[in-house]
């Protein structure tokens, strides 16, 4: 397990209440981002979005000279909803790169991005769950997902 991908995984879920799940894969050290719009989107916007956050992010990694393994965007329209997810893999992931990504879904979705509220999370709230997580992933436990949620602005943790 890598102990930054545990750190943003646990920054994610703590400090974005528009994120709707958060999926962190310890095995494939892969972080899964997913962010509920509240109407579908046509092929052409979803195509526009992918492109230009693919640019946006191109750039930041030139900018630090990393390479990431996994950069996917998905998008799922189901009841009137779209599901937006964003997979990458943790080691060359930074909190710059969510902000970023996070800003392009506010700029381009503004309108129908759904948000849980707002988050009173404190860093010392994140440095005791990112403890506990380590202590109990440690005890040999074979937890291969850590798994997060909003529920009517709680945020909820698992791993599986």
């Amino acid at each position: 397990m890598n102990e930054t991908g545990l750190e943003i995984f646990l920054n994610v879920s703590v400090n974005f209440p528009e994120i709707n799940i958060v999926k962190y894969e310890c095995n494939n050290d892969l972080l899964i981002i997913e962010v509920v719009l509240t109407r579908e989107i046509d092929s052409a916007r979803r195509e526009n979005f992918i492109n230009k956050t693919r640019q946006h992010i191109g750039l930041l990694h030139n900018l630090n000279q990393s390479h990431p393994d996994t950069f996917r965007i998905r998008f799922k329209s189901v009841g009137g909803l779209t599901f937006v997810r964003f997979y990458r893999d943790a080691k060359t992931l930074g909190e710059k790169e969510i902000n970023l990504f996070m800003s392009l879904l506010g700029e381009e979705f503004y309108d129908c991005l759904l948000d849980e509220g707002t988050s009173a999370a404190r860093p010392s709230f994140c440095r005791q769950v990112e403890k506990d997580l380590l202590k109990k992933l440690g005890t040999g436990s074979h937890t291969a997902y850590l798994f997060a949620y909003r529920e009517h602005g709680k945020l909820c943790m698992f791993n599986r």
